[in-house]
């Protein structure tokens, strides 16, 4: 029932708490129980082991790995623009194959392919895009842009990271420009003020530049000025026009015309905007939360002995994997585990801990509670040609609802295509509309219903873009229309990669598992190495029994 502006609290119980009964609350740092440093990381499982008792509690959702990660060239020294590799969107979750939690050896919450897939994904749909550039960029790398993610390591990056209103104002000399020097009784300018036309002359001594380099000098966008001439005010024009043989039209900014005369001197001033030296790091601090359920849940769990497992890429596959360069380029092959070129990639963990959230409070000793959990899991299948047709799946009785994007097959094994993106490209990954965008027609089959209904049409060619209806409806199923941190633009949307969220509602009955995702492109559209991905999000319940202060049994089913 919804109190009243008029019922105001009368008894101390009703006054919020100020610990909530919490009496101590830090950080254990819990490390993995074999050595992932360097060329160790992908030599099998990584395992998380901690666990508690008494009045010791952990918190779930406030827990996260924190990896130090040192990126370099394969001969070690450091990356530069030029080189073009950035650190992946979402880079971590590159890092491994899949991921599980256990409580008391019971898997409670697993991804057992696709991570870095579930893991963009989960972070579109449920962070605002005011989270995604300042914390998700800060920690995890989470800018859809490149080239930003590249100036952030590079040794020569640089950022403008706004425009101001007046830049920076470079004024170089007529001497330095090339012209002669003032009084030579040669190079000269003559000035119209009811046009702006800018006409040059040379001299007959021949001497500094001719009509072409004078030209050269002034491209349009600089700015010409008048220096010390009598009754001219310095006042800086803006070249407009340049016709490449000693003619230029500028802005006419003076009221009386200027005429050719050698003892008037005059300047170039251009104006230029200041970057900043970025980050400029190669050895960095990453902060994970692995896109499992568990780590969603906010309460603070008691007694148990608790596990977290990572299954790393192989020693080649995740150095690949944690780079991202642009379509163009060569893709960055993985350094041997020793030596390497300057032409090869490397990235190296320096360390790797779990860093959960405890707090101490009331004992638990006999209790049988319940996790609400909800999983997400991603399928795959190849588009064999443009047609309109189908794809089948078999998803959770528990879904409640399905997300669906397209994704190059090539996706990790070439460095410009993310995994992490849902993007598609041709063959010859020359850069071009994404693949993924000729999506002309689309609908899914479940639970007895066509959704959207009618079927999506979008289309994005040239010219032409019929994606926001499917850009609404897709954050308005997730919540994110209404998030007051934002979402990402249409434009961001586009470049990490459209999906397709819908909720699945249904009777509380139907355990339907079987569903078909139906979909066709334009013709000529490339789908070579095109894959459809199927996400399902569905909800399990976990049931935890403790008994004389420990965990007797765990249970998982279907909600």
């Amino acid at each position: 029932m919804m109190s009243s502006i008029y019922d105001l609290d009368t008894d101390v119980k009703q006054l919020s708490s100020s610990n909530d009964a919490t009496t101590k609350m830090e950080y254990q740092q819990v490390a993995p129980t074999r050595d992932v440093v360097g060329t160790n990381f992908s030599n099998g499982t990584i395992n998380f082991k901690f666990s508690n008792s008494g009045v010791r509690r952990w918190i779930p959702s406030r827990s996260y790995v924190r990896t130090r990660l040192h990126l370099t060239k394969g001969d070690g020294s450091a990356l530069d623009t030029s080189f073009g590799a950035a650190p992946n969107m979402g880079l971590c979750s590159n890092l491994f194959q899949s991921a599980e939690f256990r409580i008391n050896d019971k898997v409670v919450s697993r991804v057992g392919d696709f991570l870095a897939q579930v893991d963009a994904l989960e972070t579109r749909l449920t962070k605002s895009r005011s989270w995604l550039q300042s914390i998700g960029e800060s920690t995890n790398w989470w800018s859809e842009d490149q080239k930003l993610r590249l100036a952030e390591v590079a040794d020569d990056g640089s950022i403008i990271k706004g425009i101001t209103g007046v830049a920076d104002a470079v004024e170089t000399a007529r001497t330095v420009m090339g012209f002669d020097a003032l009084l030579a009784n040669n190079n000269g300018w003559a000035y119209t003020a009811a046009t702006g036309d800018l006409v040059y002359t040379q001299g007959a001594n021949g001497t500094g530049l001719d009509d072409a380099a004078a030209s050269a000098a002034f491209p349009v966008g600089s700015y010409f000025k008048f220096v010390g001439v009598a009754n001219t005010p310095e006042v800086e024009m803006k070249v407009l026009e340049n016709d490449g043989a000693g003619n230029l039209v500028i802005e006419p900014l003076l009221n009386a015309n200027v005429a050719l005369n050698p003892v008037n001197n005059f300047a170039r001033v251009v104006r230029e905007l200041t970057a900043p030296a970025s980050r400029r790091v190669g050895d960095f601090e990453l902060i994970w939360q692995p896109p499992l359920s568990i780590f969603k849940v906010e309460k603070a769990l008691p007694c148990g002995d608790y596990e977290l497992v990572l299954n790393p890429q192989t020693f080649q596959s995740y150095q690949k994997r944690a780079v991202e360069t642009l379509l163009g380029d060569i893709s960055r092959e993985s350094a041997p585990k020793t030596g390497g070129l300057a032409t090869q990639i490397k990235a190296e963990i320096v360390d790797m801990y779990l860093q959960c959230a405890m707090v101490d409070g009331p004992r638990v000793d006999d209790i049988t509670y319940l996790l609400d959990l909800e999983q997400t899991r991603c399928q795959s299948d190849k588009i064999n040609n443009t047609s309109f047709g189908q794809k089948n799946f078999d998803v959770s009785p528990s879904t409640y609802a399905i997300t669906l994007a397209y994704q190059d097959s090539r996706a990790g094994e070439h460095t410009a295509i993310s995994p992490a993106k849902f993007r598609s490209y041709e063959a010859g990954l020359t850069p071009a509309i994404p693949q993924e965008l000729a999506l002309n027609r689309m609908f899914i089959n479940y639970a007895g219903q066509n959704i959207p209904a009618p079927d999506a049409d979008p289309q994005f060619v040239a010219g032409r873009d019929y994606t926001t209806q499917r850009y609404v409806e897709s954050q308005l199923a997730s919540g994110g229309y209404h998030d007051t941190g934002g979402v990402e633009t249409i434009t961001e949307y586009h470049d990490r990669g459209a999906y397709y969220h819908f909720r699945i509602p249904r009777d509380a009955t139907d355990r339907s598992t079987r569903l078909s995702a139906h979909q066709g492109f334009t013709a000529g559209t490339d789908v070579t190495n095109m894959r459809v991905l199927l996400f399902d999000h569905s909800k399990q319940v976990c049931m935890v029994r403790i008994q004389d202060g420990r965990v007797v049994n765990v249970e998982l089913e279907d909600a």
